[in-house]
């Protein structure tokens, strides 16, 4: 029961420090220092840091898993789906630093991954957020762009509902402006 304990203990800590800080975060010696354990645990358990990220990796599926039971059951992108992001802070960062850590580890395919599995779940409440219904495809490709820049933009600090808020609504102005502008210059059209 201690090793698994002691097992856990090393995963949640580099989870946590991964979502923080990225791979810089991983370090055996931190690791050990910070839980006060013997390093010599660290490798008995994953072998090396590959296998560390791996059981890293393994945590963040089920972690993902449990965030997307929960999105199952959101009726509205904003405040459910937001605060949603908000509760699982540690999760949704660590799915940002494996996207921006897209060299080894295989950090980015397992990005791609998760990334392709929260669009199943939240298509329908994107699509009706921006009110184009009518055209899913087209707002999955542009949640795709929101999701970049979100990526490029969060932190830990600014993984909040003001943040999250605004940076939605935004997303559903411009679709709205060019909604306006397009239906605009078809009227002109149809004058003409």
């Amino acid at each position: 029961m201690e090793k698994v304990k002691n097992s856990l203990a090393w995963t949640e800590l580099g989870y946590n420090l991964f979502a923080n800080e990225g791979i810089d975060g991983m370090q055996v010696e931190r690791l050990a220092r910070i839980l006060r354990l013997n390093k010599s645990g660290f490798y008995h358990y994953f072998g090396d840091l590959e296998g560390f990220c791996s059981e890293l990796i393994s945590l963040h599926r089920k972690k993902v898993s449990h965030f997307l039971q929960e999105v199952s059951v959101t009726e509205r992108i904003d405040p459910d789906y937001l605060l949603l992001l908000i509760k699982h802070a540690a999760t949704v960062m660590f799915q940002v630093q494996l996207t921006r850590n897209k060299n080894g580890y295989s950090f980015y395919e397992e990005s791609k991954k998760v990334d392709r599995r929260v669009d199943i779940a939240v298509r329908d409440l994107w699509t009706d957020f921006l009110g184009i219904q009518n055209n899913p495809d087209l707002a999955m490709r542009y949640y795709d762009i929101v999701r970049d820049m979100f990526y490029t933009r969060i932190s830990f600090q600014n993984l909040n509902y003001p943040f999250l808020h605004n940076l939605v609504t935004e997303a559903k102005e411009l679709v709205q402006e060019i909604s306006r502008r397009v239906a605009g210059v078809e009227e002109l059209k149809s004058v003409d």
